[in-house]
């Protein structure tokens, strides 16, 4: 049995608001028979950030990921207050090598491969993840 551990940033989990069942699609298109999904203290902070924002555009989605995040998702520390998701994100999967990150942030995902962390991504067009 393939069991995937899953660490997803702000703009994965914002999918959610999108309508994407993100752990059946993750499962399925990853090819994993078990999903694990986690996500960090930092990411939660702006998506609670995100959520309490007057954008009609990003409250939503920010609000159903929260939702989601309390449902279905491990949160951990990352052990690092006042920094971005992005590079909380980075320290936490470079030195915890058996998460494969969720992003959309082409920025992040280039960084995160160069230090050897595995990727996947959300191809809208095709509507489904794979590892970039």
């Amino acid at each position: 049995m393939r069991l995937c551990k899953l660490l997803l940033d702000t703009s994965a989990l914002l999918l959610v608001g999108e309508g994407v069942d993100l752990e059946v699609k993750l499962r399925e298109d990853l090819d994993c028979d078990k999903v694990e999904i986690y996500t960090l203290d930092t990411i939660v902070s702006e998506l609670r950030s995100l959520a309490s924002s007057r954008s009609v555009k990003k409250a939503p989605p920010a609000k159903h990921a929260l939702d989601f995040v309390a449902s279905r998702v491990i949160v951990v520390s990352a052990g690092a207050s006042g920094v971005s998701g992005d590079k909380a994100l980075l320290t936490y999967a470079s030195s915890n090598p058996e998460y494969i990150v969720v992003t959309l942030d082409r920025k992040l995902r280039k960084l995160l491969k160069l230090v050897g962390v595995k990727v996947a991504t959300w191809w809208s067009s095709k509507r489904r993840f794979s590892i970039a």
